[in-house]
């Protein structure tokens, strides 16, 4: 589906159109993106996000749509999760999947969340993809420590272009799990160390020291790490804006507030 709005030649402004799928008759939620509306059931959204919760509480979308600042595309890949007849989730690419990563993680659906990151662990991603993917995102360390071990224990260095993937301090870390490592392997006796020589055994538990990671064997999650306001962690490790949610005490004056998608509705009193 095209991102680009198609505009009346009468008007110049852009033509609003029902999303070919995602316009639902039975639907009581409409959202307005990139001139596309979409008629879907607030019910999927009240089960699991307090902010939307909150949103139509208030029945600011009674009259008119919810505007949205994200793609047409990408929230059909969002309404895919509550829609999907097959209810078959794997063989999609890892693009769609880190759409609805990005989508529920802004938005607050944690068991989305949980279901997005389920299937990239279920990916053969390579190691630094996945660390550069669960960094942004704030997944569960515990779970790159594969990840962690396979470029320790690499007989070669990352290229110049996949080291630019990662941040300087995991980049130092690593350097510091291969060199102790290898002092390791040639404290054994190990003729011709190199970092893998320690075993996988013994780099896991370096990693783990190193990156602060629970033991090798403790319980891994699919939560971000630390919670911020909402409860959800940003991609830049600050909070995510959740559909522009305004500040109580300028709400009032912010009636047609449009800022990352609210409605522009006129509150009903």
């Amino acid at each position: 589906m095209s991102d680009s709005p198609q505009s009346s030649p009468s008007s110049g402004v852009s033509k609003i159109r029902n999303h070919p799928q995602y316009f639902i008759p039975t639907g009581d939620a409409e959202f307005l993106t990139q001139s596309v509306l979409f008629k879907v059931h607030r019910h999927f959204f009240e089960r699991e996000s307090e902010f939307f919760k909150k949103l139509f509480a208030e029945g600011e979308g009674d009259s008119k749509p919810y505007t949205l600042d994200v793609s047409a595309e990408d929230f059909a890949h969002f309404m895919w999760v509550f829609y999907d007849e097959e209810y078959e989730y794997d063989n999609h690419p890892l693009e769609r999947w880190l759409v609805i990563l990005r989508l529920a993680t802004r938005w607050g659906f944690q068991k989305m969340r949980k279901l997005a990151v389920r299937q990239l662990e279920k990916m053969k991603l390579a190691p630094i993809d996945k660390i550069r993917i669960y960094s942004d995102f704030k997944i569960d360390s515990q779970l790159l420590l594969p990840s962690y071990a396979s470029l320790a224990m690499s007989p070669t260095l990352p290229s110049l272009t996949d080291a630019k993937k990662l941040d300087i301090e995991t980049i130092l870390k690593l350097t510091m799990v291969r060199e102790r490592a290898l002092q390791k392997a040639a404290e054994d006796g190990c003729r011709s160390p190199t970092s893998a020589s320690a075993g996988g055994a013994e780099v896991n538990k370096i990693i783990c020291d190193i990156f602060d990671l629970a033991d090798v064997n403790g319980a891994s999650t699919t939560e971000p790490s630390k919670s911020t306001e909402h409860g959800i962690n940003g991609t830049n490790g600050g909070p995510v804006p959740i559909l522009g949610n305004p500040d109580p005490h300028t709400k009032k004056n912010k009636k047609n507030d449009n800022v990352n998608g609210t409605s522009h509705a006129d509150k009903k009193r």
